[in-house]
């Protein structure tokens, strides 16, 4: 093996393992929450059943927030029309995620998110990225992203599509 792929392999493993409760993933149903998008549709995440969700945790001032956004834009034109959503919450104002989500060119629904939700996901650290498969069913959390996890994202949305 290559330095470079046993350097790579040696950090997915570091940032995934310490990351994994086994009550969350692949054992437990995701907690329902309804939330307003910036566009002013009301979402419903039990609504969304049959669909492979991203729920991203996230805030404009994150630069690890800041770096995986044009990745999940591109994750997300590339799987919407085979039943994927990415959707990103945020507990900031509505006026600068607006100011945000214009510069940056997010396609996907922004939720005004609220801190029980955030308490009730265990969010500690952003990013925070859990994977949903079609039934509800949490199959992944990964907190923190780097380009590196790219790959990794796009491997499991597409293993999740096809279940």
């Amino acid at each position: 093996m290559k330095k470079s792929t046993i350097i790579l392999l040696l950090f997915l493993l570091s940032t995934t393992c310490g990351t994994r409760k086994p009550e969350q993933e692949g054992s437990m149903s995701a907690a329902d929450f309804t939330l307003s998008a910036l566009d002013g549709e009301t979402i419903t995440l039990s609504e969304l059943k049959g669909k492979v969700v991203l729920v991203d945790f996230w805030a404009t001032w994150c630069p690890p927030c800041k770096n995986s956004i044009p990745h999940l834009i591109e994750l997300y034109e590339k799987y919407k029309d085979r039943g994927f959503i990415v959707l990103g919450i945020s507990l900031e104002d509505r006026e600068k995620l607006e100011k945000f989500v214009a510069e940056y060119n997010i396609t996907y629904p922004i939720l005004l998110g609220t801190r029980d939700i955030a308490q009730t996901y265990g969010v500690q650290a952003i990013p925070k990225s859990i994977f949903i498969d079609r039934k509800g069913t949490i199959r992944k959390v990964q907190t923190g992203f780097s380009p590196e996890l790219a790959p990794v994202f796009e491997s499991l949305v597409d293993s999740l599509l096809k279940e």
